[in-house]
Parts: C-alpha cells; structure tokens; sequence
C-alpha cells in the first residue's frame, strides 16, 4: 500500500514538473522590454547589474518574467516601531540591542513547484530542520530571527510556542513597508538596533545574511559620511 501511494505521489510530482518547464516563459527586462531567454539568463548572472526576478501565471498558462534592479535596497526605520511589532505579532520580547534578521515568503511565488501559499505543519517542520542550527548560531551573536509569510497565505504553525519563529505578516505590515519589491524565492533584511536596514531580494540564507552585519562590510552600504 505505501508503494502504491509513492508511486502515485511520484507520477503527480513528475507531471506537475512537465507542466512547469512546458509552459511558455515570456522574459522582460529591467526597462519593461521583451528579452530571449538567454539573453534574461546573462543579465541575471552578471552580478554588476544587481538583478532579481519575479514570476507570474497569466490566464493563458504562460509564465511572465520580469526582471528588476532591486538585488540589495536600503534603508532607514524607526527601530522601535519594527520591534514593538513583531513582539505584537510573535508574543515575545526582542532585546534592545539585538540586531534582527526577517526572511519573508511572498504570496504567489513560484520559487518551486513544491512551493505554494499553503504550509502545512509537515512543510514547515521540514523547513526548520534546516533553518533551526541557523537560528541557534544567530541567537548567539546577538540576532533574533523570524520569518514571515504575507497576508493571505495559510501558515498551520504553532503560534502560541515559545521557540515558534514561522508567524503571517498580519495586515501586511513590513510588506508595505520593508519588502515592497516581490521576488522569486523571497527576500531578507537586516536590521541593525540604529534602525538601519539592508535588504536582500531573491533566494539567499539568514547565516549569509549576517555577514553583512559586519562593520566592514555594512559601511559598503551605509557610508559615515552619507
């Protein structure tokens, strides 16, 4: 009987990656002009442009690329504002003097075709086992990390736990105001106590992350004199 349902999972699995790669891709680039594939795929791969991309399903089935200028944003925030609200929307307290890290999941990505809005409590247990030795070695730099999923998307997580760290982004908050660009496969940022904010669109690690937070490397991005 389990052979049966393996079998049958694998034949869903495997029809539902033909239709994916069967699908007709349309790329655009940065300025909003169509581009071949190879050409979307070059502009991708040079890391002096500093692109990302985010894709879409039209009702004719075909898959729409668009490619933006937005592989690292920065900003400014009120520190306290962005703390008191994810202790509002976790329950728990974030010290003074921790930097933060987020990893936000967007509504409608298409990141994988094992990827959708809906996370089961099996899906996100599987996600942690990866990401919990992370967040440990986070924690004891001094880092609180969460990660978010946008308003919409079913979250079966176990909220009211104190070592839950998977939680929605209840009206959109740091969607509106942090993570405005959608990119495939999600997006990052730090935040430093200062309230300064770097962020970082596309598939990525929180451990990656962190390395920003490194005097050195942050004033790549926030100069003294800026």
């Amino acid at each position: 009987m389990f052979k049966i349902k393996l079998l049958i999972s694998l034949m869903i699995f495997l029809f539902l990656s033909l239709f994916v790669f069967s699908q007709q891709r349309i790329y655009f680039d940065e300025k909003g002009d169509t581009i071949s594939e190879r050409y979307a795929q070059n502009k991708l791969r040079d890391k002096e442009l500093g692109l990302v991309r985010w894709d879409s399903l039209g009702d004719n089935k075909k898959r729409y690329i668009f490619l933006k200028k937005s592989l690292y944003q920065r900003g400014s925030f009120y520190y306290k504002s962005i703390k008191e609200e994810l202790e509002k929307i976790t329950s728990q307290k974030i010290p003074d003097t921790n930097s933060i890290i987020l990893e936000y999941y967007y509504k409608g990505d298409l990141c994988s075709s094992s990827r959708d809005d809906k996370w089961t409590a099996f899906e996100i247990n599987d996600r942690k086992e990866f990401l919990n030795p992370i967040k440990l070695q986070l924690e004891q730099q001094g880092i609180t990390f969460i990660c978010l999923f946008e308003n919409g998307m079913k979250l079966r997580n176990r909220r009211h736990r104190i070592d839950e760290y998977f939680y929605m982004d209840r009206n959109n908050y740091f969607r509106d105001k942090l993570f405005r660009t959608q990119t495939l496969c999600g997006s990052f940022a730090a935040i430093k106590p200062n309230g300064e904010t770097l962020i970082r669109n596309g598939e990525y690690r929180a451990d990656y992350m962190a390395i920003h937070l490194d005097p050195e490397k942050w004033t790549l991005f926030f100069k003294e004199d800026e």
